[in-house]
């Protein structure tokens, strides 16, 4: 599979938040696999570490991933298609999807960023072509309080 970041950046369970947002900012990325003995556990994101690192409270240095980690983690293999990973990343609203053999051994990670980027190299998409879309901005009424 092309588009998938096979030298993926990891932390374990009881590394600390701290070491996960250090680990982020080095390699200007979103998105950790969270795994033990190469088998995927969790993923912990940017999102995930916000109400910790906001919240004033106890130091990202004292809270562990496992306690901020998504356990729900949607997964593909390396024979999925593009089209199968990249629906799934649209019906589920998430940015990544770690790669994983039968036995939940992590081989890989993509993320939007990479379809995009793959998008970009193939040149799937002639670059003078027009969106295809029409568009419809939907602004709030004043005094608009939300759905009822």
């Amino acid at each position: 599979m092309q588009a998938m970041t096979r030298n993926v950046v990891c932390v374990r369970g009881d590394d600390s938040l701290q070491v996960a947002r250090d680990l982020m900012r080095e390699w200007e990325i979103r998105h950790l696999p969270v795994v033990e003995n190469r088998r995927l556990h969790g993923v912990i994101s940017d999102r995930d570490l916000l109400p910790y690192l906001t919240s004033g409270g106890a130091s990202s240095a004292k809270i562990l991933v496992r306690e901020a980690m998504s356990r729900r983690v949607i997964t593909c293999s390396p024979a999925d298609s593009i089209s199968h990973i990249a629906g799934l990343m649209i019906a589920n609203k998430i940015d990544c999807i770690p790669v994983v053999e039968d036995d939940k051994e992590l081989v890989g990670l993509i993320t939007s960023m990479d379809l995009v980027d793959l998008l970009r190299e193939r040149e799937i998409l002639d670059v003078s072509r027009v969106i295809p879309w029409g568009y419809r901005v939907q602004a709030p009424e004043v005094g608009y309080s939300g759905p009822s």
